[in-house]
């Protein structure tokens, strides 16, 4: 389940360990699957990139005791964390017409591995589907890749609370939808958030953050601690940068 779990992180680029979700949707219906992208892309093992503007880089972001940042401190803290993150190795990845994928990861320990779909681990070809809807795609994630990842009911509960932005997740049907926008050229597909993306989602999450703060508290009371100060600045952080756009990109086969 690991190997499918970095499988997502490879088509979703991150998020979706994040819970942020997507907004400024254009016309259109969601639909099963789409040709506007459908073909093969590799993704390499530093695939992340992020590109963030500030109204005024040298205002203080964020108060802590004994640490405030700047937004220029984040922007630099940001684009390190993305140059640096490694999947691991590269995926191959298919997006199928009918809405399906493929994904290969290339271990350089394991070797070559289909991760989606997989028979032996049983991960079927619908564990992972993909869909347009406008400017948007959206990946959902069936009940059993839900069940496979999150077996705790307590967590379930709590993610019920984001319904809209770029995670989603639907207590009725037990499945939960990553949105990403995209941009397309015809040898590169980018999946990225943006900073409408990330503040829909804030603002659907904030609801549910004593109950996430307490569940990270059990384990980890130090993090509870940075993220019980941090949290109440974040809607002011977010509304002194002009752009934020974090991603992905993989290139045409």
């Amino acid at each position: 389940m690991k190997k499918l779990i970095r499988g997502i992180l490879a088509v979703s680029a991150m998020a979706a360990a994040l819970a942020l979700t997507g907004c400024d949707k254009k016309n259109g219906t969601t639909t099963g699957g789409d040709t506007t992208f459908a073909g093969e892309y590799r993704m390499e093992a530093k695939p992340l990139y992020s590109e963030m503007e500030a109204k005024d880089p040298n205002a203080t972001a964020i108060e802590m005791e004994g640490m405030n940042m700047t937004y220029a401190q984040i922007i630099a803290a940001l684009f390190s964390l993305t140059q640096s993150a490694d999947l691991g190795g590269t995926s191959d990845i298919t997006f199928q017409p009918d809405g399906s994928m493929v994904i290969v990861f290339d271990d350089p320990e394991d070797g070559t591995v289909t991760l989606l779909p997989n028979e032996a681990e049983g991960i079927p070809a619908d564990a992972i589907t993909y869909a347009l809807n406008g400017s948007n795609v959206i990946f959902t994630l069936s009940s059993e890749t839900i069940d496979n990842m999150l077996d705790a009911a307590t967590i379930k509960q709590l993610l019920a609370g984001f319904n809209k932005g770029i995670f989603t997740y639907s207590a009725a049907d037990n499945t939960a939808k990553v949105t990403f926008k995209y941009k397309l050229t015809e040898t590169e597909l980018t999946l990225y958030i943006d900073k409408g993306m990330i503040s829909e989602t804030w603002s659907a999450g904030k609801a549910i953050m004593n109950g996430i703060l307490a569940l990270v508290g059990e384990d980890n009371p130090e993090i509870a601690a940075i993220l019980t100060a941090v949290i109440p600045q974040v809607d002011t952080m977010l509304e002194g940068f002009n752009k934020i756009e974090v991603g992905a990109k993989m290139t045409r086969k």
